[in-house]
């Protein structure tokens, strides 16, 4: 075969460094603007962010030839040390180490677009492990 079709939609999250409230009103919305750009520099298929006070989710669309470990040591290691580099808090920010990451299924590409939409809804009932561990077992084959 001498053309690949590929679709493969990923959902990740990760937290700040030992899950601080960093993602202020203020940094937010600069730094997601920030990972973003980071994002579309190294094309990178980012579709959707959001997140809350100590962690983001994002969904992604990887190619043939993209490596999930270097997308995200992309995003989270360029837009940590760009925080840093402008001075955007007296503290040293940071992501902590790993992060979750679920496959989804194209015809669920909505719905997990507006479950990172409502984030702020979700974690006033639930918090960010319970959150985990729901989509752990959501990722799960029945």
């Amino acid at each position: 075969m001498s053309h690949v079709f590929q679709s493969l939609w990923v959902h990740v999250t990760w937290a700040t460094k030992n899950r601080q409230p960093w993602l202020t009103a203020e940094l937010k919305p600069v730094l997601f603007t920030q990972i973003r750009h980071i994002a579309e520099t190294g094309s990178i298929h980012l579709n959707f962010l959001n997140g809350v006070h100590d962690h983001v989710h994002c969904l992604l669309s990887l190619r043939t030839t993209d490596r999930l470990d270097l997308v995200m040591q992309q995003l989270k290691g360029k837009s940590a040390h760009w925080v840093n580099e402008q001075g955007l808090t007296d503290f040293t920010f940071g992501w902590q180490n790993g992060y979750g990451a679920f496959s989804v299924s194209p015809s669920y590409l909505e719905r997990v677009r507006n479950y990172i939409r409502n984030q702020e809804k979700h974690h006033q009932e639930q918090d960010y492990w319970q959150e985990m561990e729901m989509l752990e077992k959501m990722a799960r084959v029945p």
